[in-house]
């Protein structure tokens, strides 16, 4: 079982920018490669192609091998599974992004060693032992907050018995309704601070419409681990309602089923079955 623990970083964060930079340079590498055989009708390059093309560049790039490999893989995977014959270029209004191979990140106590490089964490919560896979990678956030997302494989746990189970309907007006009868309020995050982000806009302010779009985030993300780990820990079995959140999303509806953030929410409910050992999953 693969599961993403996500750290935010507090040291070599410009570093990270520098790097940021030449991954770009090394994505638009691949896009103009790409479109050059288009060009000349020539066969797409794949992941393999266009790391032979860039074999030699990490000391020009001051990149590590692994993460320039790491961002042509990636492209040549984007590319594939968007099905789009070239994809668009990262430039400054990119978030960054450094990937690198589960192999080249090294615990090291509380903090991680990439690169000759030593990143000291947020420990939030410690990090279970098992094999760091491919995936890894630092990203940063429109705040300029950098984290360092790590992929690892973990061993399934086993089902525990079936004793009682819940059903789940997702709304607007309540945010849940379950069988049992209780109804879970919708705290509607975004209507809370909708004038405050509406002022801030108008001025032109956009690192204060940020740091306002990211105290939404969180709360939203708050809430929702919060009542999955209670409904987890409280049934063993879990039907949570079909509802079409991307449909709704394009009618009049579209804030409101947006600020609820359903399809987050029904995410969760597998990822904290497995951290609480055993929960059964379904539909209805």
């Amino acid at each position: 079982m693969l599961l993403v623990y996500r750290y935010r970083v507090k040291s070599l964060t410009g570093l990270l920018n520098r790097q940021a930079r030449a991954c770009n340079f090394v994505w638009n590498f691949c896009n103009d490669t790409q479109r050059h055989a288009l060009k000349w009708n020539k066969r797409w390059p794949s992941g393999f192609d266009l790391n032979r093309l860039t074999a030699g560049s990490s000391k020009e790039l001051a990149l590590h091998a692994g993460t320039i490999n790491a961002v042509c893989e990636q492209y040549a995977k984007s590319r594939r599974q968007q099905n789009r014959p070239f994809l668009r270029w990262r430039g400054r209004r990119s978030l960054g992004w450094v990937p690198l191979k589960g192999r080249d990140l090294k615990r090291e106590g509380a903090a991680f060693r990439f690169a000759g490089n030593t990143f000291r964490v947020f420990h939030s919560r410690p990090l279970p032992e098992g094999k760091i896979k491919d995936g890894t990678n630092f990203s940063c956030d429109a705040r300029g907050h950098w984290f360092l997302n790590i992929v690892i494989e973990i061993p399934h746990s086993a089902a525990r018995p079936v004793h009682s189970g819940v059903g789940i309907d997702l709304g607007l007006k309540d945010f849940a309704a379950l069988s049992t009868g209780e109804k879970i309020e919708n705290p509607r995050l975004l209507r809370q601070l909708a004038d405050k982000l509406a002022t801030a806009q108008r001025a032109g302010k956009r690192r204060q419409a940020t740091h306002i779009h990211a105290r939404i985030t969180h709360a939203r993300r708050d809430f929702h681990h919060k009542l999955s780990t209670r409904i987890v820990r409280e049934f063993d079995y879990i039907a949570v309602g079909n509802v079409n959140a991307a449909g709704l999303a394009k009618t009049r509806l579209a804030k409101s089923v947006l600020d609820a953030g359903w399809s987050s929410f029904r995410a969760l409910a597998p990822l904290q079955s497995d951290r609480a050992r055993g929960l059964v999953r379904g539909s209805q």
